[in-house]
């Protein structure tokens, strides 16, 4: 089974995250494939049947730098994403205004393209705490599929 992980990152912390989903995954014998959010076009989203999304926030909210364009793009698409099934790890740090800002808008769009959620996102505070968790059960919700 074909697994993308699409990630932004910061200081490193969700590329680390996805780094261990990828190692995850292909102990599950999932293909996966690690893709940094700004190397993806909507006509690439629009061809992914499972996405594990994990990215941080910076500023007020912001999806990171390496995924701004991403979110450009995913922001005015009018694509179909019904094939897609995902979830998505966000990173953040509660004591800013906007918690996790950049999870969540991409978790909202993408379920507003028609994106199927697979798990429920997951929000980690100031580290990576509770997405080892999040991954095992998104991968084997996947795999049951």
């Amino acid at each position: 089974m074909e697994l993308k992980i699409l990630w932004a990152s910061m200081y490193g912390n969700a590329e680390y995250v996805a780094a261990r989903v990828e190692t995850m995954a292909n102990k599950k014998d999932f293909n996966v494939e690690m893709i940094e959010m700004n190397d993806v076009s909507m006509a690439d989203l629009q061809k992914m049947k499972n996405v594990a999304v994990v990215t941080s926030t910076t500023g007020q909210g912001d999806v990171p730098t390496n995924g701004e364009w991403f979110w450009d793009d995913l922001e005015k698409a009018d694509i179909d994403l019904s094939n897609m099934r995902y979830s998505v790890c966000a990173l953040g740090d509660s004591s800013h205004a906007e918690f996790c800002g950049a999870g969540k808008k991409i978790d909202i769009r993408l379920a507003e393209l028609g994106a199927r959620k697979v798990v429920s996102r997951v929000e980690c505070d100031g580290d990576d705490t509770g997405s080892h968790q999040w991954a095992d059960e998104f991968l084997n919700k996947l795999a049951e599929a």
